[in-house]
């Protein structure tokens, strides 16, 4: 018997349209076993419901299902491809109170234009790639999960060495951040300039002193 584990995402809306476009198919499919996870949306009937799994649960059917269907959230698509998964993934889309924009449409479009899922946009889609899945012309397993692009150079250059900014760098720097840290403000009135122009000196003598503390720490000892 084949196995498929659905799951709608923990968002707070329903995703009924996913459910409603798997119970005609279900439905002539007794071989196939369902467990689905469908939120505050209502059940698959015949299937093992729940309106929530723990991350546990969710990862362990991840493991052992033949067949994995989730909505197009990044977070779920991400989980079940670090357990060596190719789901198919149906996008919730916006007017029909399912989410509030085409994030998932167009996020699930460039997952599956990389090979990281199988997007669904419509049900006659849907029951061909789960037929495709049964049959085994599409795989639904990796064995080597490649990293997303791109998180291999990252990860290179957040281990490499750092190398410490020169000294010259650092005092620019410094004296860059204080010149706009204290730029005086245009407050109108000559008391209020005044009063201004004093605090700007005792602030740039500040200052100065924190650069040349920061740049010269042997001279603050001193």
């Amino acid at each position: 018997m084949t196995t498929i584990i659905v799951s709608t995402g923990t968002y707070f809306r329903p995703f009924d349209r996913l459910i409603d476009w798997l119970e005609p198919w279900a439905s002539i499919h007794p071989d196939v076993a369902f467990t689905v996870q469908h939120g505050p949306g209502h059940p698959l009937p015949g299937a093992t419901n729940s309106d929530f799994l723990a991350f546990e649960d969710l990862a362990s059917q991840f493991d052992s299902a033949d067949i994995v269907v989730l909505q197009g959230g990044a977070g779920g698509v991400m989980d079940a491809r670090e357990h060596g998964r190719v789901p198919i993934v149906v996008p919730r889309l916006p007017g029909g109170g399912e989410v509030v924009d085409d994030h998932q449409l167009l996020f699930c479009r460039r997952a599956a234009s990389l090979g990281l899922v199988y997007c669904a946009e419509s049900a006659a889609e849907l029951y061909s790639l789960l037929a495709a899945a049964i049959a085994g012309r599409i795989p639904t397993r990796v064995t080597d999960v490649e990293p997303t692009p791109g998180s291999s150079r990252l990860a290179a250059l957040l281990s490499a060495p750092f190398t410490p900014l020169a000294v010259s760098g650092r005092r620019s720097r410094l004296a860059r951040s204080l010149r706009l840290l204290f730029r005086p403000s245009s407050v109108s009135g000559r008391n209020a300039a005044g009063k201004n122009a004093a605090g700007k000196n005792t602030r740039e003598a500040s200052g100065k002193k924190a650069v040349e503390d920061t740049v010269n720490p042997e001279a603050r000892s001193q």
